[in-house]
């Protein structure tokens, strides 16, 4: 299943070099600090994936169906956290954009995006503590972590879904599902909604012969 964690911008600390338009570094994660829905990394969590040399992808508030806007250069586990060096592809249509809410601070962090095995967490009452991630994006957000913002996150995207190939790809995204497991899924609940629909126009044509057959007989008491 896909994980996001995000670091508040504060704890970024961003820095942009003054050479090159669209440079900057900072800490996508930082170790042994509680994130607002209870999960703790710890040093070492990313050791595999920086090792792999696998490339991570940077996009906008998750939005994995969209190419990249920042090439992550380097990503190096320092005593504090995840520190990576990135660069907003200024030629991308939101690369601009993007580099401009990071220099004002309109965006409110990094987020990044991860799966997990049971293996690599240990669940604790208030969440849990994780040892080792595999990484696959890391995201300029623009909202916090919090769960009213998440769910109001989810909503906008649910908005946005009309056809069952957006739903698909959502369940892709989102929550992880394969290919087929999603399109399973969309056809299991489509057939779900049909039949509830088709149960439901049932019983309301039956209510509507029972009322008026019932106006019927008091219609002809009356007469």
């Amino acid at each position: 299943m896909f994980h996001k964690l995000i670091n508040q911008l504060e704890n970024c600390q961003l820095k942009f070099s003054s050479e090159e338009k669209g440079v900057f570094e900072g800490y996508a994660s930082t170790f042994d600090t509680v994130d607002q829905v209870g999960d703790t990394i710890i040093k070492g969590a990313f050791a595999n994936t920086i090792a792999s040399g696998r490339t991570v992808k940077g996009f906008v508030n998750h939005k994995q169906h969209e190419v990249p806007v920042i090439d992550w250069m380097t990503l190096i586990e320092d005593s504090h956290g995840l520190k990576v060096h990135g660069k907003v592809d200024m030629n991308h249509k939101d690369g601009p954009t993007v580099y401009s809410g990071l220099q004002r601070k309109a965006m409110d962090g990094l987020s990044i995006g991860f799966t997990m095995n049971p293996a690599d967490f240990e669940q604790k009452a208030a969440g849990r503590i994780i040892k080792n991630l595999d990484l696959m994006e890391i995201s300029v957000v623009s909202f916090p972590c919090e769960r009213q913002a998440t769910i109001t996150a989810v909503k906008a995207d649910l908005d946005g879904l009309i056809t069952l190939s957006d739903y698909e790809d959502y369940l892709r995204e989102v929550g992880g599902f394969s290919k087929s497991m999603a399109t399973a899924l969309v056809c299991q609940l489509v057939k779900r909604v049909r039949s509830d629909y088709e149960t439901e126009k049932q019983q309301t044509a039956e209510q509507v012969s029972t009322d008026m057959l019932a106006i019927i007989q008091s219609l002809k008491t009356k007469l």
